[in-house]
């Protein structure tokens, strides 16, 4: 009889073994769902930021040809800076004076939302949306203008712009120009500082009889 009970016992797991195990399964289960989670949210996380980086770059392109390009700085503020510059043209464009174009940029909320874009406008054009993001940063346009010191007249000065005084004769030598934009998108965060010469009003400071295209 005792050699019967014995021979008729099987190995197993007791209840406390497999509550013991399952724990654990759901232990480490739930430790490598959060890390795949992770990972996936840093990757997306990443690739937005690329990608609002790139469209920034490339519409900041547009944004330094314009500026490379102008004559003189007619109005500036923080958020909106509007330039006279020369245009671009075949063999019968004008030259001079009268190639000169107005381009205008100003950062505005969206109508109807809470969203923000910067836009374009040249000429008595439409304004045409060129960056636009849930949020951007008021402070966009940084310039600079060209003095002469009275100690070393052959030394040159680049001193910053006071927007709110808005002296004219600043205004009229202002020949570099600091672009910072800061924005906001699905709560990711991106910022491209870049800088540019006014080469033509540059060069129109330099010799003011020289007529450009």
């Amino acid at each position: 009889m005792i050699m019967n009970r014995i021979e008729s016992r099987t190995p197993g797991f007791t209840l406390v073994e497999l509550l013991v195990g399952m724990t654990l399964m759901i232990l480490v289960g739930g430790v490598l769902y959060l890390f795949q989670s992770s990972a996936l949210s840093t990757v997306s996380k990443g690739v937005t930021r690329l990608t609002m980086q790139s469209e920034v770059r490339l519409k900041l392109e547009r944004m330094v040809s314009d500026f490379r390009g102008a004559n003189e700085v007619l109005d500036v503020t923080e958020s909106s800076i509007r330039i006279s510059r020369y245009g671009s043209g075949g063999e019968d464009a004008a030259v001079g004076d009268a190639a000169l174009v107005t381009v205008s940029y100003e950062l505005m909320k969206i109508k109807g939302t809470k969203r923000f874009a910067l836009y374009r406008s040249e000429n008595r054009e439409a304004p045409v949306e060129l960056i636009s993001a849930d949020n951007i940063e008021s402070e966009i346009f940084y310039p600079m203008y060209e003095d002469l010191p009275s100690t070393d007249p052959d030394a040159l000065l680049y001193l910053p712009f006071d927007m709110h005084t808005n002296d004219s004769g600043q205004r009229k030598r202002i020949s570099f120009l600091r672009l910072h934009i800061k924005m906001r998108q699905n709560r990711e965060f991106v910022t491209i500082t870049t800088s540019v010469s006014l080469r033509g009003a540059h060069q129109r400071l330099s010799q003011p009889a020289w007529k450009f295209r």
